[in-house]
């Protein structure tokens, strides 16, 4: 099997591990980098070339990879190849692996779901703006992948201001309990799980790992504040390119002249646009009313309430016993704070490893989590 249909696979199996079968679009939009499933990344901040030769892999095989050939119409074409046909199947215009029908009523309940949950999400994180320091609020998690149950919650990822990462956190936590929408013990539908935020002036991901590629391959930028800052985000976390062709658009795919396959200017010019349809509009008065909390604020008063807003949440999150808890991860410093005590990257790639084991592809179940404990 040669590697572009190994990254066909790859893609297919890990959304597999969520039930979640792809459309064919899907499969093309967030295809695993085959350098990845070969053993291999290029650098970062090098331009991706647009024929790579791979070697080292499988015993010194070498295979040739050319980016531009890498259109929907190829990988529309690849996946009716009758050598993946014996590990994937198709139905009603969603792939998945043989045997696994049953996650198309899966996915098709779940978004039914997410729509009544996006409504909600949508009307509690425009509240957010009257919250001084708050740049960008976006949602990750199942709901960002309308792959969510009805019990669920609704993950956000926060960018505050840096140097005021405590001091906004408080506020945000406050806020959310008294209007009754914070995630809290037992209480989950519908509510807002606040675990993660990132200072704006550091917007890197620093853990890295196939599981969050995909997850922030996903994330929708509900609420931007600052006019940019998730293009930047998506700037600074270039790794997921490592991992997924399309990072952090298809505009990024390399190409020899305009138009070079038939398909490729459509989703140029449509990709950033359909990336932000969920994003709220910004209200004049709920930004007043923050940007006079952060005028009091920006001062020695400030600076006043931040270290003592640190010194008392981290006195809180060192004493929880989740804090430590393996499999998880709780990080906390002035530039990110991240609570997933019960994250499911290892369990999610635990699963892939032994679907592709099973499978018999034991060079590519080699995938690791990104440092829990």
């Amino acid at each position: 099997m040669n590697i572009i249909k190994q990254a066909i696979l790859s893609t297919i199996l890990y959304y597999d591990t969520l039930n979640y079968p792809l459309t064919s679009f899907e499969v093309f939009k967030y295809l695993v980098n085959p350098l990845h499933v070969a053993g291999s990344h290029y650098f970062e901040d090098e331009p991706q070339k647009d024929s790579i030769r791979i070697s080292e892999f499988n015993s010194g095989r070498k295979y040739e990879m050319e980016f531009n050939k890498i259109s929907l119409a190829n990988i529309r074409k690849t996946l009716e190849d009758n050598e993946l046909k014996k590990f994937i199947q198709e139905k009603n215009g969603f792939y998945f692996l043989r045997g696994r029908e049953d996650i198309i009523r899966t996915r098709i309940n779940r978004q039914k779901i997410a729509d009544q949950k996006w409504k909600k999400a949508r009307k509690i994180i425009s509240l957010l703006q009257l919250i001084p320091y708050v740049r960008m609020v976006t949602v990750s998690g199942s709901l960002a992948l309308n792959n969510t149950r009805e019990e669920s919650d609704i993950d956000v990822l926060i960018a505050v201001k840096s140097g005021r990462i405590w001091l906004t956190r408080f506020f945000v936590t406050v806020f959310l309990q008294l209007i009754g929408r914070r995630r809290h013990k037992n209480l989950t539908k519908d509510r807002i799980c606040l675990n993660h935020y990132i200072s704006d002036r550091n917007l890197e991901i620093k853990f890295k790992s196939l599981y969050n590629a995909q997850t922030y391959a996903h994330i929708i930028p509900v609420l931007e504040i600052n006019k940019g800052i998730y293009r930047e985000f998506q700037k600074q976390n270039r790794w997921v390119k490592n991992y997924l062709v399309f990072w952090p658009s298809f505009a990024d795919l390399p190409r020899r002249q305009a138009g070079a396959t038939e398909d490729k200017p459509f989703f140029v010019e449509t990709a950033n646009r359909t990336m932000h349809f969920k994003t709220i509009k910004i209200n004049s008065f709920l930004l007043a009313l923050a940007q006079i909390g952060e005028a009091i604020l920006n001062n020695k008063l400030g600076n006043t309430f931040e270290k003592l807003s640190e010194k008392v949440q981290r006195k809180s999150i060192e004493k929880d016993p989740l804090t430590t808890k393996k499999g998880g991860r709780v990080t906390i410093d002035d530039t990110q704070l991240e609570f997933h005590p019960d994250s499911p990257e290892r369990n999610v790639l635990d699963k892939y490893n032994q679907k592709m084991n099973k499978l018999g592809f034991k060079e590519l179940a080699k995938e690791k989590d990104s440092g829990l404990l």
